[in-house]
């Protein structure tokens, strides 16, 4: 009744929207009076489980992304800052003025601040954009037209943070799965669905049993052929780069 489904062949992400299809499927039919409610129910929940251990590498991949913004934030300072200073070589009085004005408030907050710690430089760049955002500062900033190189800076900090701040989110509301075991249950339960459809219909045969077996044949068929396709592009990948060497 069933297509067999290679669960070994699936990758995690593969495995997640195939069992999403079926459940998503199971949840437009009217299972109330059959005995598959409570099967269908598990494939459900264990699923809900995997998605949210899958979530739970996203912590990983946010340190990753904030090295990223952590870089960014850094040229935009030093951008600016030596903007500031290239200013005090010009020889218009009023230029190099208003540059030197603007180098004594950022030496006040650290004029390299982008070498300490990370929690240490988003205290000392919000204490700097706060006093650089003055109406008397914003002009003489206006007046070196470096408005965008500040916006800059000040934008690339702030998207920094943001995140910073989504990672800390993420992590006060995860817990703490075994991966492995975690997708192991979504597939058993993935299974025991099948098999228990197969044993419901062959006891008392149902319209709703054909549905389900007819829908998820053809998700296995698809993700099984799409599993094929790239195990087979790697294997000739390995086998062109055996005889090139």
């Amino acid at each position: 009744m069933f297509v067999k489904m290679i669960f070994s062949f699936l990758r995690i992400n593969e495995l997640l929207g195939y069992c999403n299809e079926i459940k998503t499927f199971l949840s437009s039919l009217n299972l109330e009076a059959l005995p598959v409610k409570d099967p269908a129910g598990k494939l459900s929940l264990k699923l809900e489980e995997a998605l949210a251990a899958s979530n739970r590498s996203r912590s990983s991949e946010y340190t990753e992304w904030l090295n990223v913004k952590d870089h960014r934030r850094d040229e935009s300072f030093l951008a600016f800052r030596n903007l500031m200073e290239a200013f005090t070589h010009r020889k218009d009085e009023s230029m190099l003025a208003a540059a030197e004005k603007i180098i004594l408030i950022i030496k006040g907050h650290g004029w390299t601040l982008q070498n300490g710690g990370k929690k240490v430089q988003s205290a000392k760049m919000a204490s700097l954009v706060k006093e650089l955002s003055s109406e008397e500062n914003q002009a003489l900033i206006t007046s070196l037209s470096a408005n965008d190189w500040y916006q800059d800076m000040v934008a690339d900090n702030a998207v920094y943070d943001q995140m910073l701040e989504e990672k800390s989110n993420t992590n006060n509301n995860q817990t703490v799965y075994d991966m492995a075991t975690v997708y192991q249950e979504l597939q058993t339960a993935c299974e025991e669905l099948f098999e228990a459809v197969e044993v419901l219909n062959r006891i008392s045969p149902d319209v709703a049993y054909t549905q389900i077996a007819t829908f998820s044949n053809d998700c296995t068929q698809r993700y099984l052929a799409a599993a094929r396709t790239r195990k087979t592009k790697n294997e000739n990948s390995a086998v062109e780069k055996t005889e090139a060497e």
